[in-house]
């Protein structure tokens, strides 16, 4: 009896431990995910050298948002209307926009140290198309200052056009 009960606990005991294992391994990995960085833009930026001034593809509408906020902006390109969301998170050294109505971004310029970052949502964009530009984009960010640093976003120029985004 005693070797069937031993038995008995020691499955149970291998069971108990493999689920302390399973449970451990699971808190692991939710930290890690939570530890990583967050999640890349839709499109690699394009690196633009100096204070680019605002400059939208042909048929797109632009604005600028400086100094950046938490903000939406209605705007009508062509026939379209609709508004762009715009938020700014990790002490403004990320912005991410989503869009309402008929409307789709072209193109995102992310300026922060000496430098910025153009996102560019159209046919030619690896490594997925946007033909017809995208509804939203998350975690854009300016380049690395010399510091090596990603620094706080000074502006931001979006290029809007009708259609309805990916």
């Amino acid at each position: 009896m005693r070797v069937t009960t031993r038995a008995k606990n020691g499955t149970r005991r291998a069971g108990l431990g493999a689920k302390v294992v399973g449970l451990g391994l699971a808190t692991l990995v939710a930290i890690g995910v939570s530890a990583s960085p967050a999640a890349a833009a839709s499109v690699d930026p394009d690196f633009v050298e100096g204070n680019p001034p605002l400059e939208c593809p042909e048929g797109a509408e632009g604005f600028r948002i400086d100094p950046p906020a938490d903000t939406t902006v209605p705007v009508s390109p062509g026939d379209a209307t609709g508004t762009v969301i715009i938020d700014f998170t990790a002490n403004n050294t990320l912005v991410s926009f989503n869009t309402t109505g008929n409307i789709a971004v072209r193109q995102v310029t992310v300026k922060g140290g000496p430098d910025a970052n153009r996102y560019v949502y159209d046919a030619d964009s690896t490594p997925t198309s946007f033909p017809d530009g995208i509804a939203m984009d998350t975690n854009l960010v300016s380049p690395f200052n010399p510091g090596g640093q990603v620094p706080t976003i000074s502006h931001v120029d979006f290029c809007v056009i009708e259609g309805n985004g990916s």
